[in-house]
């Protein structure tokens, strides 16, 4: 179906984002019952929000984005598209994820990568899904660390994405994120996946 007429949809800022969310659910023996839609970055998504609000049949609207270094920032820059929308947005996000009324009995959810709560990204919440002992990711980051900060190619706020790029490389076949959870080499009820499937499921129902 497509995203554009369905009851339900989640909002992600990338292909990546949504490939994690199939295979995280399928790892929790779920299919997804709603229909994501990739809008290609954070300004696209945003600018996205009052329409997706008014769809016509539209029963649940999520958005996943990441918080990056200004959590209350992100959170200001979504919600004040969804009250403008009609939505009952609260004040700050919820830690186990927020969901709040829509206009026409719609629910609305929104949650902040990696903990709707701190600062970070997609790949912060992937970190935390490598299992604790693993005894590579400490010599990823060590090599990571090692490279002259003259010679980094990767912004300087973005050195947890390195870290898991770099650990995802050493795998025996180096996958994507979405698909290192199927898989089985990130774990999918670790940091805060748990609480991030519960999300989902209390947004879009069984």
């Amino acid at each position: 179906m497509d995203p554009a007429n369905s009851s339900r949809v989640l909002l992600v800022e990338g292909s990546s984002d949504m490939h994690v969310v199939i295979h995280l659910l399928q790892r929790h023996g779920l299919e997804p019952n709603f229909e994501i839609a990739d809008k290609q970055g954070f300004p696209a998504l945003r600018k996205s929000i009052y329409g997706e609000v008014n769809v016509s049949g539209r029963q649940a609207l999520g958005i996943l984005a990441d918080a990056n270094d200004d959590v209350n920032g992100r959170w200001q820059a979504i919600t004040g598209r969804l009250a403008k929308a009609g939505c009952a947005v609260p004040k700050t996000p919820a830690r186990a994820g927020s969901v709040f009324p829509g206009p026409r009995d719609m629910r609305v959810g929104v949650w902040l990568m990696p903990d709707n709560q701190g600062s970070g990204e997609l790949e912060d919440f992937v970190h935390d899904l490598i299992p604790a002992t693993d005894p590579v990711l400490p010599r990823a980051r060590r090599y990571i660390d090692g490279i002259p900060e003259g010679e980094r190619k990767f912004e300087k706020g973005k050195l947890t994405r390195a870290y898991v790029h770099a650990w995802l490389a050493t795998r025996k076949e180096p996958r994507p994120m979405g698909t290192a959870i199927r898989t089985g080499d990130l774990l999918h009820d670790a940091g805060a996946a748990s609480s991030f499937v519960n999300w989902l499921l209390r947004l879009f129902g069984p």
